[in-house]
C-alpha cells in the first residue's frame, strides 16, 4: 500500500477540483511530495504523505461543521475575482475565470504557458464568493472547456460578471451588531 495520496485521489474522495486541493495544501502549509504511480505514466504528480493527507481531509471533514473551531476566515477575507483572456490572438472567445488574492502572481503563472494572456476584468470578491460566482458568470451562452476555462461571447462574460458583483457587498460592508448581541464588548449595568 502507497505511503502517500495523489492531489488527484484527495480531489475524488473530497469532492472538489484538485485546484482547490492544491490551493488548501499551500494555506495549510502541508509539504507537497513528487511520486511515480502505476496511472501517471512514468512523470511524477505532486502527492501527500498518508499524514498530511489525513490532516487536509480532516481540515475539510471539519471546515463546514456549524460551531466548528476550524478558522474559517481564509473563506471571509476579499481577493478577486478575474477573468483572463488565454490566447486573444488564435482563441480569442477562449478565457480562464477564478479568484486569486494576487492578480499579477496570477497572471505571471498564466503567461508561462499563454504569454499573450491578459485580463479582461477582476472585481473584489470573498474567496466563498467563488463558485457561486462562476456557476452565474457561466449559466448559459458558452461552453466549458475544461476546469475553469471556457468558451463564449467576450461581452457576456463581463455583463454578467458585473451583475453578480454589483449586488455582492463591498469589503467594507458590515453589519451592524444588534444592542441585544453576545458579541457587543460593552459592558451592561
Amino acid at each position: 500500500m502507497p505511503d502517500f495520496m495523489t492531489f488527484q485521489e484527495l480531489a475524488d474522495q473530497i469532492g472538489v477540483e484538485k485546484t482547490t486541493i492544491r490551493r488548501n495544501v499551500k494555506s495549510l502549509k502541508l509539504t507537497v511530495r513528487n511520486e511515480k504511480t502505476s496511472t501517471s505514466k512514468g512523470a511524477s504528480v505532486h502527492s501527500l504523505s498518508i499524514d498530511d493527507a489525513n490532516k487536509l481531509i480532516a481540515h475539510f471533514e471539519t471546515r463546514d461543521r456549524p460551531n466548528s473551531n476550524v478558522d474559517t476566515s481564509v473563506l471571509e477575507r476579499f481577493g478577486y475575482f478575474y477573468i483572463i483572456q488565454l490566447i486573444p490572438e488564435a482563441m480569442p472567445n477562449r478565457v480562464k475565470i477564478g479568484y486569486t488574492d494576487n492578480l499579477d502572481t496570477r497572471l505571471r503563472e498564466h503567461q508561462c504557458a499563454a504569454p499573450t494572456a491578459k485580463y479582461l476584468g477582476h472585481w473584489r470578491c470573498k474567496r466563498s464568493w467563488d463558485q457561486a460566482a462562476m456557476d452565474s458568470i457561466t449559466r448559459e451562452g458558452c461552453h466549458l472547456v475544461m476546469n475553469e476555462v471556457y468558451e463564449g461571447d467576450l461581452e457576456s462574460f463581463l455583463i454578467k460578471a458585473g451583475e453578480f458583483f454589483s449586488v455582492m457587498p463591498k469589503n467594507s460592508d458590515k453589519p451592524k451588531l444588534s444592542e441585544h448581541s453576545p458579541l457587543k464588548k460593552e459592558k451592561r449595568l
